[in-house]
């Protein structure tokens, strides 16, 4: 169905079932396919998997919300029109059952909305928390951290705004419509504002890691295919784009005057949740199943990022600093690899030899990641001042 008045077009009762079960189950084999890599690669499960799991289930519980007022009759259908007995008096007093239902799945569906979406947001960035930081104090420390930060207050906000939406009087979240305009006044501003900040949020997070990528000294292909794996989310981003395209076309005809069904335009605008919601998390889960489909683990995309991030700290330490700046790699028998940087702008590598108490000792030019010199297997690196 498609209003004239909107580029969008609105859904059925069986679109929105079909939504609300396919993308939750999808969601489901993602992230156990995401749990499984980890598994395969012996690599310990992080916080950014758990969160991944906690967005998960309210997607889960987005979708139950969908098929419930589908099937009860309320959402994908036209707002029934009210008995001709009811003059236009009594017409904010009177109170259809179908738009009531829709009212109280509402609430929770709004909830469950939001903590998906702080979930999964999170669960991005402290993705990139596994690659980029090395060590604490850094630049990208402090703004993952602080990102982190205001997603979390973001999110908790607008929770706090949705249960508050009417002040204390919550029973008008699914009362008259008289109610409505009396205690609940800043619904859709609420909603408008939440939409604008989210898609903020969005581009900003899912292009965060591509300055730090493309400052790094890695060939030009590398920082390609490294920065096409952070790029995979850009359809979360596309129905972020869609659903505030929605949201000022709805504003755009309430101004007008133009009559819009309640009980489809939240219909949509669910559909539209819940499809941001689902795209988002399975684009957060593809960069770390990428080993399963190439055989390639992004644990090798993280050492080489993490070595050129380990250089390019040591260079500015180097040039910031009289002592000298060096740097211990630990390989998987915890064996140190010292790093020091030469006269000419490069750095000379020590590699343990095969006599015990003995070193041999490799130039590398500055433009050269230390990715496959040094068997960096496990990311732990120190700084400090050699003696």
């Amino acid at each position: 169905m498609k209003d004239n008045h909107f580029t969008f077009r609105f859904v059925n009762a069986s679109e929105t079932i079909a939504l609300g079960s396919a993308l939750p189950a999808v969601c489901v084999v993602v992230i156990g396919l995401r749990f499984l890599t980890r598994r395969l690669q012996n690599v310990k499960v992080g916080m950014d998997d758990w969160l991944a799991l906690c967005g998960l289930f309210a997607v889960i519980g987005m979708g139950a919300c969908l098929i419930a007022g589908a099937s009860l009759g309320s959402m994908g259908y036209p707002t029934p029109a009210p008995p001709e007995s009811i003059s236009p008096e009594e017409l904010p007093y009177y109170l259809d059952p179908a738009t009531v239902r829709n009212q109280k799945i509402e609430l929770p569906f709004r909830i469950l909305t939001m903590l998906a979406y702080g979930a999964i947001k999170v669960s991005i960035v402290s993705f990139y928390r596994r690659i980029f930081v090395v060590h604490r104090g850094s630049l990208v420390d402090i703004l993952t951290r602080a990102t982190s930060a205001v997603i979390i207050l973001w999110a908790s906000t607008f929770i706090l705004l949705v249960i508050f939406a009417c002040g204390i009087h919550f029973w008008a979240n699914w009362g008259l419509a008289a109610d409505d305009l009396l205690y609940c006044r800043a619904g859709f501003i609420t909603d408008f504002s939440l939409v604008i900040s989210d898609l903020i949020l969005d581009v900003f997070i899912f292009l965060m890691p591509l300055p730090l990528i493309w400052r790094l000294h890695l060939t030009t292909s590398k920082k390609l295919s490294v920065s096409g794996i952070f790029l995979l989310g850009a359809s979360a981003v596309g129905a972020s784009i869609a659903r505030l395209i929605l949201y000022v076309q709805i504003l755009g005809a309430i101004t007008a005057g133009i009559d819009v069904d309640h009980n489809l335009f939240l219909t949509v605008s669910y559909y539209w949740c819940l499809l941001e919601a689902g795209l988002s998390l399975i684009a957060a889960c593809l960069p770390p199943m990428s080993y399963l489909f190439t055989r390639t683990s992004i644990n090798s995309v993280i050492h080489s990022i993490r070595s050129a991030l380990s250089l390019e700290s040591l260079r500015w330490s180097s040039q910031s600093k009289s002592s000298r700046i060096h740097i211990i790699m630990r390989d998987e028998h915890d064996m140190g690899h010292l790093v020091t940087p030469t006269k000419d702008d490069g750095y000379t590598a020590s590699w343990p030899a095969t006599q015990k108490g003995s070193t041999t000792d490799r130039e590398l030019s500055a433009t050269e990641s230390l990715e496959g010199h040094l068997p960096t297997h496990r990311a732990d690196i120190e700084f400090g001042n050699a003696v």
